[in-house]
């Protein structure tokens, strides 16, 4: 399910940069889980536009510390 569901996520990501478009809260409280791919024991290496996407994400001030609590 989780593979299905960052396919979606790829095709979205394909159309634009954020998952709605612009920067929004679908693309906070998404972030987190498919943060997580590792540890779920998945790559990101079929998902080229989701891996561009967390990579963006990664980079997010925000984010990081969101991510460091």
């Amino acid at each position: 399910e989780t593979l299905r569901l960052f396919g979606v996520l790829d095709q979205q990501l394909a159309k634009q940069e954020f998952i709605v478009g612009d920067y929004s809260i679908a693309d906070i409280a998404t972030y987190p889980w498919v943060a997580a791919y590792e540890y779920l024991g998945v790559t990101l290496d079929k998902h080229p536009h989701l891996k561009r996407w967390v990579e963006t994400m990664q980079q997010r001030p925000a984010v990081e510390r969101g991510m460091a609590v």
